[in-house]
């Protein structure tokens, strides 16, 4: 019974990939690729990642390497510290912005569904500026299955420094376990506003590996 359940989600998951990808124009689609791996140090949960961002399939225009370090706590409420360096392709030139970060973390179960709501303050230097951006994902997962873990997410973007809200990202997806790897491929929306009072949409096809040590 549980082979046959896992089969029919899987093959939901698989058919809305395939027609959201084919009903897409180019330009409405990114497609992201992650490799990285987890560890510990300590009683302290370290995580990295490189990642590659194509539009339209194969337009590549950004990368970006991250770094995480998380302090797991007993109790539901948890912290971390983090890094990320991203580089965008620009017309004339690629933008490098360094990225320190601070995490929040808020975890609760029930039953099969773990929810964990992160919170994620990030100062963006970017062409010598700081940005200040606010970050809040909620995710909902379910754990009932040994081999894949499926999940939804939801995250907005807030920036302090116009006290604006710019950016809503849904994502709904799979995590794969296989020994000491994990697969996610997911499939992502995202309403973002490129400039002031102009909002843009795009979807994206998203494939990650993630190594266990």
């Amino acid at each position: 019974m549980h082979k046959l359940i896992k089969l029919k989600f899987l093959s939901i998951v698989f058919c809305i990939l395939i027609f959201s990808f084919s009903s897409l124009r180019a330009s409405d689609f990114e497609n992201w690729t992650f490799i990285g791996g987890q560890t510990k140090i300590g009683e302290m949960n370290f995580y990295f990642h490189s990642a590659n961002f194509f539009r339209g399939g194969n337009d590549y225009f950004l990368n970006h390497t991250q770094l995480t370090l998380d302090f797991p706590s007993e109790r539901s409420i948890s912290f971390g510290v983090g890094y990320k360096q991203e580089y965008v392709e620009f017309p004339n030139h690629w933008r490098a912005e360094y990225r320190p970060m601070l995490l929040l973390y808020y975890k609760k179960s029930w039953g099969n569904i773990d929810f964990r709501d992160r919170n994620r303050w990030e100062f963006r230097f970017i062409d010598g500026e700081l940005i200040n951006r606010y970050r809040n994902q909620l995710q909902f997962s379910y754990t009932k299955f040994k081999t894949f873990t499926p999940y939804f997410s939801t995250e907005f973007s807030f920036y302090f420094d116009e006290l604006g809200y710019s950016r809503q990202r849904n994502i709904l997806g799979t995590v794969i376990h296989v020994k000491k790897i994990n697969f996610n491929l997911f499939l992502g929306h995202q309403l973002n506003e490129d400039s002031p009072g102009i909002w843009a949409t795009k979807f994206m096809l998203g494939t990650a590996v993630i190594f266990k040590f």
